[in-house]
Parts: C-alpha cells; structure tokens; sequence
C-alpha cells in the first residue's frame, strides 16, 4: 500500500489534475484546503479574517489530496496522464507529489 500525497499551490490546475487522478483510478482521496505558510511568520495572520478575499489571499491558497493506492504503478499512471494531457507541472511550482509505501494496520 502507497500512501500519495498531493499539494497543488496553483488552484488553476485543480481541475486537470482532479481528472488526471480519476482516470489512474486514484479514487477514495480526501482534500483540505489551506494556504501556504512560507510567509507566515513575515506577515500578519489576522484571526478573523473578511468574508471576501483579496488576490493575495487567493494566491496563498493550496489543496492538499490525501489516497491510499496499492501500487505504485497507479500514481505514475496519474503523472504520465497529466503530462500527457498537455499540463506542464514539472519545475513549475504547480504542484508537490510525494509517496512513500506504508503498513495498514486498521482498515
């Protein structure tokens, strides 16, 4: 079993990469959305924050996915559909993909 772990900090490729997931039949993932944390202690983080979010915000802005997925082969399946379907991700600080096998002990 492959714990996968996915950050994507720039949301306007959320939807290929939905899709991408889909089709390598990565299916049972969680998200959390959340914002970026490289400049929290630089900046102010208010503790209640408006209703309406301003392009700084929105640019901080990540989603974190969540999958256990039996081999291996299903999440290179996930990046080669990505890269095939057009969308340049690598060294583009689109998004992070980290993997590592893991041992379930209650399922």
């Amino acid at each position: 079993m492959i714990f996968l772990y996915i950050k994507i900090m720039d949301l306007n490729y959320k939807e290929e990469i939905l899709l991408a997931l889909e089709s390598a039949d990565i299916s049972k993932a969680s998200s959390v959305e959340g914002i970026d944390l490289d400049n929290a202690l630089t900046r102010d983080l208010p503790l209640f924050k408006g209703f309406f979010k301003n392009e700084a915000d929105k640019a901080e802005e990540v989603l974190i996915i969540n999958a256990l997925v039996e081999n291996k082969e299903k999440i290179d399946d996930f990046v080669h559909l990505l890269k095939e379907s057009g969308t340049d991700v690598e060294g583009k600080g689109i998004l992070r993909v980290l993997a590592w096998p893991v041992e379930v002990i209650l399922n």
